[in-house]
């Protein structure tokens, strides 16, 4: 009788975190943290003066990744996030690269100059990049459908590749998103 209490318990625990389990799996096969926390809601201008909302995103996946273009770690994997941008365009997939503290003809030259076509936003006091508690750049963090933070990775990434088509896909398919 205990043996089978036990089994009947063991199948218990191992059904409950299935879903994170497999969130956890792609995080870790696509390079990023798992972190599961409401994201911090802010509100940015881009380099043409377009003002951007975190929490107007509510339904689509954010992509928030922090630079600067003396990083040349950022600079390597900024057209890697295009490629990625570019793929997954009919997606509820937002992308957003917050600049630390860098002038707004110097990020619009820059995005300009690399073919980039996400919005560069602008943190002139760094506020945004404190509020993330960003400490080394470039630093990305994936916010789900429903405004929670649910990955996260310091340092550049190949996001153009399998996994994180993968990760994304998965997220963008949850019922909070479109």
């Amino acid at each position: 009788m205990p043996f089978i209490i036990l089994v009947g318990f063991a199948l218990v625990l191992n059904s409950v975190p299935a879903h994170a389990a497999s969130l956890e799996s792609l995080l870790q096969a696509a390079s990023l943290s798992a972190v599961s926390e409401p994201a911090a809601d802010f509100q940015l201008p881009d380099a043409t003066g377009r003002l951007h909302r975190l929490r107007d995103q509510r339904g689509k996946v954010v992509f928030l990744n922090f630079w600067a273009t003396w990083c040349p770690p950022c600079v390597h994997e900024m057209p890697l996030m295009e490629q990625l941008r570019h793929a997954l365009r009919q997606q509820p997939l937002v992308m957003w690269a917050v600049n630390m503290q860098e002038s707004q003809e110097q990020v619009a030259d820059f995005m300009t100059a690399n073919g980039l076509h996400f919005p560069a936003l602008l943190d002139p006091d760094g506020a945004v990049f404190a509020l993330y508690t960003v400490r080394s750049l470039p630093t990305t963090y994936l916010i789900n459908c429903a405004g929670n933070m649910v990955g996260w990775a310091v340092g550049p990434r190949e996001w153009s590749n399998d996994a994180t088509r993968t990760l994304l896909a998965a997220l963008v398919s949850d019922d909070n998103c479109g």
